[in-house]
Formats: C-alpha cells, structure tokens, sequence
C-alpha cells in the first residue's frame, strides 16, 4: 500500500484508514455528520494525493492533448482547468480528468487513482508524433483540495495570489 506524504498526520489526527486502489486513505475522523457540518459552514481540507498527477509539456503539448482527450485544452487560457476525459479506440472511456493549464506549454492532467497508469499509457502512446513530453509525477507529487465556504479565507495567508479573483 502506498502512503500520501500526509499519512503520519492523518494518523496523529485519529483518522480511520481504508485502502483504496492501493493506497492507504483517511476515510473518516470525528465521524460523517461532524465532518459535513465543518465543511459546509466552515471548511474541510481533503488529501487527493492518491489521484494521478501527470505532466504534459512541450511546444506541442497544446496540440498532443488536444488529440489525446475529447476536450480542447488548448483553448484554456493560462490558470484554468476543465473536466474532460480519455476514451479508448472504441469510444469507450479509459478515464475522466480534470486537465490544468499551467502555462504557454505546461499542462498537469488529474486521472483517478485506480486509472492513472492506464491513463499514462494511453497518454505517452497519442504524444508520438508531437513535440510533447510526459512526467507521470504520480508517486512524487501530492494534491490537496480545500472546500467549503470558508476555504478562500483560511487558505489566503498561505498564498501570494488573492484567491478571491481565482475561478475554477
């Protein structure tokens, strides 16, 4: 079982762990009715560092996911993301994603964990032919999402960008 890079903590806190494609998570801590009161009056800090964290850059890496996926990540403009997904040659879906643009030529593309090495595959098999590269940043890069109507306020002292202006 893989461990996220905040397991200790999610120990230290008392959190019931499970595994869950082939990770050990936090699935509870107080208990369920406690925990969506904090999130929706408050705010409530999630460990994702499970899902896939895959990089895909270079001059054509607009161009390769564009091809690659059944969205059009090349009309992102710098900062956003957007929900998508990866079908197999039948049409049939590999996975959904959530694909970040990072920059001019740096894309971050958010598979399920049970999915992402199938995703990778899928992936570096579509960027032949373009001047493309993937970093499967799985097993090296932790993911955390914070929600609730809360979460701006709490996270801003953490953050040099005012996270009132940042959309989805």
């Amino acid at each position: 079982m893989h461990q996220t890079a905040l397991d200790a903590r999610h120990r230290a806190l008392g959190a019931r762990m499970i595994p869950f494609a082939g990770w050990e998570m936090p699935v509870q801590y107080r208990g369920l009715v406690d925990e969506h009161t904090a999130v929706r009056s408050a705010a409530g800090l999630f460990d994702l560092s499970h899902m896939g964290e895959l990089f895909v850059t270079g001059p054509d890496a607009a161009a390769a996911l564009d091809y690659a996926i059944v969205t059009a990540p090349g009309k992102l403009a710098v900062g956003r993301a957007h929900y998508s997904m990866i079908c197999d040659a039948s049409g049939g879906i590999i996975d959904d994603l959530i694909v970040y643009r990072l920059g001019e030529a740096r894309y971050m593309v958010v598979p399920n964990a049970s999915n992402s090495a199938a995703v990778a595959a899928a992936l570096q098999e579509r960027l032949a032919g373009f001047d493309a590269a993937l970093d499967d940043a799985s097993m090296r890069t932790s993911l955390v999402a914070i929600q609730g109507p809360r979460a701006a306020e709490m996270l801003q002292p953490f953050v040099d960008v005012g996270l009132k202006t940042v959309r989805y």
